[in-house]
């Protein structure tokens, strides 16, 4: 405002914190969806749907305000918003039921496309078109300000004491911000007021004569259902993902919405300033597209850091766009039309919810949270295209004739994107496939068992990091030793079935089970063996208190035979190590795949085996096998195909079996075998071997 101190600065604070109070508790479904849901005996996608029935009861504000609201001032209108959206609050707190607390957010639904209507009009009234940016950063960061403030707080009262209490917060900060909107209305200037009636045609026909009015007018409308669907459905399923996928409650949840939300906060402020200066339709444009970014790579971080700044950077551009685009809608219909456009906005954005938050429940429920982030990044695009057809006043004001870019800038900016999406974008995408590596179709589609072998086994789960696994349990019958089998990258427990019965049958016990994110079990993200060797000890656990008396022996098959050298390095009771087509370190297997594959190793190396340290929380450094096998006090077997390409023997089997320091170590190298194939290339001669070793290490033990 341009007097600060005076009563105007205060009643344009008073209507950005009213702005803030009304939708702190649409902000905190997300973060305390599973709480909620358990208090009302509702699943957590049922209260996240809430999320649909508030956007259309926020759509049905605008038939309000061209029907019976029509002659409401927006000055005028604000204090009637907050008494109903403190009424939602109060009975949203009191809900002994979901249909209740549907029916509360119902009313928060149409107080809050009241108030931002009647705020968002009463601002753009106040103010002229170039500072008007400006003006709508307080709307930005009362829109991003939930985040910091409510949602950390309300997350906290629910953790504390029970998800009502959010709600009683929120009604509570309602009451403080209708209060000070009623003492302190902010001044408009005189402006006729609409007819008394709709024009011919009744609501429906006057809302598509202002919709329709331009091209701008309509790829407005059309354009606010894809700017608020991506970025609400991403939050509305961002908890339940933190919850299901890294066991996060309400606290850790509400944390991460308030760190990230500070990225919301400097977007917003930023925002305004920036669309004053550089055009706001140009500064909506550039965000979106940062923005889609930014969602894609939520996904691909396991819990660290790295997370915390991927959600902070796309919150960032997404706030950035608010202030240019609220700025630049006002500006497209008359004063008196603007509470009406608005709201029909607000409506086609909250309709636009509805079917984005539909659309990535069911993307949530067939491909997990990366499929949501691809909805959403999808809805972005479109309303980045929607924005750039835009017409800005200020452009054409501003900018005059169109210049050109010289050809040598343009060819440079061209060759810079290039190198960015060839050196840094392509190993990045290739880190992601690797780290969401599921089992492939055919293991996947198989339905046979170790009886079908003629074997008898039970099914278990054991959990391993609060992710439970799957597999089969062959208890010994001769011999009190148990092997734990674990297969390599893209496979299963299918891939030791074979050997496994084969061991079954010398009298040994077995335990064939799939990894993290394979086969049957739960699981995020694969990290190629470094997190999954909690997995092999929570095998070998299992296997303790199934057969307390059994000595246990690992067997691994490339990424399993990782884990099981970094588990044995850990877990000294374990009484000798198979290891078949391990490979030497991170970094050294990265280098190995990116020579088969025929890229080049810089930079494409060092960007894959980073990034994939980076998102996955480890140190390349931790993750050295080579050093594992040199700290194993029991005997290692190692394992190789001649013909083995990716691991080949010279370079990868021969150091690590240098490295091991018991005098019983041995290994295999069967002739014509290839990564991970030495089983199917000699079976008899593999059990034989691994027979054999066995009897030997245990003797010496």
């Amino acid at each position: 405002m341009s007097h600060p101190g005076s009563r105007e600065t205060v009643a344009y604070w008073a209507i950005c914190l009213l702005i803030l109070a009304a939708l702190v508790d649409s902000q905190l479904i997300g973060a305390i969806a599973p709480s909620i849901a358990a208090g009302l005996g509702a699943s957590k996608a049922a209260v996240a749907q809430s999320a649909g029935v508030y956007s259309l009861a926020n759509a049905a504000t605008a038939f309000w305000l061209v029907g019976p609201g029509r002659a409401l001032r927006p000055a005028r209108g604000l204090p009637l918003a907050a008494l109903l959206a403190l009424a939602a609050a109060i009975l949203a707190a009191l809900a002994p039921n979901v249909w209740v607390f549907y029916l509360a957010r119902a009313v928060a639904g149409f107080s809050g496309g009241l108030v931002s209507a009647l705020a968002i009009a009463a601002l753009a009234n106040a103010s002229s078109y170039a500072a008007r940016g400006a003006q709508m950063s307080g709307v930005a960061v009362s829109y991003f300000l939930a985040p910091v403030i409510g949602v950390p707080l309300g997350a906290f009262l629910a953790w504390r004491f029970g998800w009502a209490a959010a709600f009683w917060l929120a009604a509570l900060s309602v009451a403080v911000a209708g209060s000070l909107v009623t003492l302190f209305p902010l001044p408009q200037p005189q402006i006729a007021p609409l007819a008394s009636a709709p024009a011919e045609g009744g609501v429906l026909r006057e809302l598509w004569r202002m919709g329709t009015r331009s091209r701008s007018t309509f790829l407005a409308l059309i354009g606010a259902a894809f700017v608020s669907g991506g970025l609400v459905a991403f939050s509305a399923f961002l908890g339940t993902w933190l919850s299901d996928a890294f066991r996060a409650d309400e606290f850790r949840i509400g944390l991460m919405f308030g760190v990230t939300g500070i990225g919301a906060v400097i977007g917003g402020f930023v925002g305004g300033k920036l669309a004053d200066r550089y055009g706001k339709r140009r500064v909506a444009v550039v965000a979106s597209g940062w923005m889609t970014l930014g969602l894609l790579l939520v996904p691909t971080f396991a819990w660290t850091w790295g997370l915390y700044l991927a959600v902070a950077f796309a919150a960032l551009f997404a706030a950035t766009r608010v202030a240019p685009i609220q700025a630049l809608t006002t500006e497209l219909v008359a004063p008196p039309e603007r509470p009406a456009f608005i709201a029909l906005r607000n409506g086609l954005s909250q309709l636009g919810i509805v079917a984005t938050v539909a659309g990535a429940g069911s993307a949530y429920q067939a491909g997990g949270f990366l499929a949501v982030a691809a909805v959403c990044a999808g809805v972005t695009v479109a309303a980045w295209a929607c924005l750039r057809g835009l017409d800005d006043p200020q452009a054409g004001r501003a900018s005059g004739e169109v210049v050109k870019p010289r050809l040598w800038r343009l060819a440079l900016r061209r060759g810079v994107a290039w190198l960015l999406i060839v050196g840094l974008g392509l190993p990045y995408l290739v880190s992601v496939a690797v780290t969401k590596a599921r089992t492939r179709p055919d293991e996947r589609r198989r339905t046979d068992t170790p009886a079908t072998l003629g074997a008898q086994y039970e099914d278990v789960m054991f959990e391993a990091s609060g992710i439970w696994l799957a597999g089969w349990y062959l208890p010994a019958r001769t011999r009190p030793v148990t092997i734990i089998l674990t297969h390599g990258l893209f496979r299963s427990r299918y891939e030791t079935l074979e050997r496994g019965v084969a061991l079954w049958k010398l009298g040994y016990g077995v335990l064939l089970y799939d990894l993290r994110r394979h086969g049957r079990s739960q699981g995020e993200f694969s990290t190629v063996g470094y997190v999954e060797r909690r997995d092999v000890k929570a095998a070998v656990e299992f296997v303790r208190r199934r057969a307390p008396y059994d000595r246990v022996v690992l067997l691994g098959v490339s990424m399993g035979a990782a884990a099981s050298l970094l588990a044995a390095a850990e877990a000294p009771d374990v009484a000798a190590v198979i290891s078949d087509s391990s490979f030497r370190s991170f970094r050294d297997a990265v280098a190995n795949d990116v020579r088969h594959l025929g890229l080049p190793q810089w930079p494409a190396a060092p960007i894959l085996t980073y990034a994939t340290a980076w998102r996955m929380g480890f140190a390349v450094s931790d993750f050295d096998l080579e050093r594992a096998a040199g700290r194993i006090a029991a005997p290692i077997l190692f394992i190789g195909g001649e013909r083995d390409r990716r691991m080949p023997v010279e370079t990868t089997l021969e150091p690590l079996y240098r490295a091991a320091q018991h005098p019983a170590k041995r290994k295999l190298i069967i002739a014509g075998a290839a990564h991970g194939e030495a089983y199917l290339a000699a079976p008899q001669r593999y059990i034989e071997a691994v027979d054999g070793f066995i009897q030997q290490a245990l003797m010496l033990r």
